[in-house]
Order: structure tokens, then C-alpha cells, then sequence
């Protein structure tokens, strides 16, 4: 069976990999320049952000409605 988040995760990835080619983000170039805390710190909020996509995803579609 495939993975569930499969496609939530390519539409995620699609949509920043988006905004950030928008505003001239170079990926490479912003890695090296993180410390790392604030690696750290995206990978927190990262983590945040998916348990808080997958509690929405997996509520009853009733609630979604009202």
C-alpha cells in the first residue's frame, strides 16, 4: 500500500520549492549560512507543522464542513 502522506508531502514540497524559486532563494547558499540552532529551529517547526497538517487531514469530514 502506498504511503497516505505521499501526496500531501509532493504538494508541500511543490508549493515551497515554488515561493521560495519565486523570491530567489537559493537553497545551497542558505544552508551553509544557518547555525545550528536555527536548523534546529526549522526542523521543530517542520515537525509542528506536519503533526498539525495530519490531525486536520485526519478529522472527520463532518467537522470540515460546519
Amino acid at each position: 500500500m502506498k504511503d497516505p502522506n505521499a501526496i500531501p508531502n509532493k504538494v508541500v514540497d511543490l508549493l515551497v520549492s515554488e515561493v521560495l524559486r519565486k523570491n530567489g532563494v537559493n537553497l545551497e547558499n542558505t544552508k551553509s549560512k544557518l547555525t545550528e540552532e536555527q536548523k534546529q529551529s526549522l526542523k521543530e517547526l517542520v515537525e509542528d507543522l506536519k503533526a498539525q497538517v495530519d490531525t486536520f487531514v485526519n478529522e472527520p469530514t463532518t467537522k470540515k464542513t460546519q
